[in-house]
């Protein structure tokens, strides 16, 4: 079931493991038995970034060396590029102020070549910048970006939490100046909806209808974070007539009357397939009218197992969108 992302080499698998937190809150030895578990049950896209564990106190950029070492123990080093395929992001602000951008040409230049340093490789199959500056004219940006591909120091590049009149921008600059483009975006989007005020950073950019209608009418790939809602699925309880608030992001961030009643949408559509509602909810991300792959972040190789079970019902699997939630 692997899809071909348009404009790059990359025949990815419906779903992308994410890696925050590894060599910190996630030890280096359950990482790499996580990455192994994800390769044995069909997975081949990793996604990580140059900043990731880096609001923990310790080592900086653990999550790429963490992936690199593996890399080279596993001999999976030998499938990058083929089967096997590597993101991750640069230019991420001033950790602890996310207004302090770090969207230079500069900084993510020193960014990405670090990035090859810490994860062992010659080149990055897919590279996002992980924040937007809308100061800087998107030409400018398409140039760094252009170069960096000519170079050869990475193979495609996207865009992480810019917003679809931003990649639109962006687009028409590459094609103008005959520049390499961009080829797919990531945003927080799940069958969950977070409401305005509990949203806890204003840089992210979520799933709205004009950015819907962008990527529908662009038929622009889209890699979703947050797309097991922090758990909310699986953690959603009830005492009686009553559902409990999940604790943590799920329970904060998810904990709605719009949510709870996607969740009971779910239950016929579970009971028929015998998944679970987590299941449910990650498969319907895939339905889209437009390429989306959806990013898993598990602690425990459980976690990731029933995730990775969820690719049987994606787009083209044994159900109908028709039975899923409006």
């Amino acid at each position: 079931m692997a899809c071909k992302i348009k404009g790059t080499h990359i025949e990815a698998s419906p779903l992308v493991l994410g890696t925050d937190y590894y060599g910190k809150t996630i030890p280096e030895s359950t990482a790499c038995a996580l990455m192994e578990t994800f390769c044995e049950k069909g997975g081949n896209l990793i996604d990580t970034a140059h900043v990731y564990s880096d609001y923990l106190p310790g080592e900086k950029h653990m999550s790429e060396k963490v992936i690199g070492r593996w890399l080279q123990k596993s001999g999976k080093i030998k499938d990058l590029g083929k089967n096997l395929y590597i993101a991750t992001k640069g230019g991420f602000p001033v950790v602890g102020d996310m207004h302090a951008s770090r969207l230079s040409y500069r900084e993510v230049k020193s960014d990405l070549e670090e990035s090859l340093e810490c994860l062992q490789v010659d080149a990055v199959d897919l590279y996002w910048l992980h924040r937007d500056n809308k100061n800087i004219p998107a030409e400018e940006i398409a140039g760094w970006m252009d170069e960096f591909v000519k170079t050869g120091k990475i193979k495609s590049y996207g865009v992480s939490n810019w917003t679809a009149q931003r990649i639109e921008e962006l687009k028409e600059s590459s094609i103008r100046n005959s520049f390499a483009q961009p080829v797919a975006s990531q945003i927080r989007w799940s069958l969950a909806v977070t409401e305005k005020d509990k949203r806890e950073d204003d840089t992210l950019v979520e799933m709205e209808p004009s950015e819907y209608n962008f990527y529908r009418e662009s038929d622009f790939p889209v890699f979703a974070f947050s797309s097991q809602a922090k758990g909310f699925f699986a953690k959603l309880k009830r005492d009686g007539r009553e559902y409990i608030k999940p604790e943590g992001k799920a329970g904060t961030r998810y904990f709605n009357a719009q949510n709870i009643k996607s969740y009971e949408s779910l239950l016929p559509i579970c009971e028929k397939y015998g998944m679970t509602a987590m299941q449910a909810a990650l498969a319907w991300l895939t339905y889209a009218p437009f390429p989306v792959f959806p990013i898993i972040g598990c602690k425990s190789a459980e976690q990731l197992k029933s995730s990775m079970e969820t690719i049987k019902w994606c787009s083209g699997g044994e159900f109908r969108i028709e039975e899923f939630v409006d």
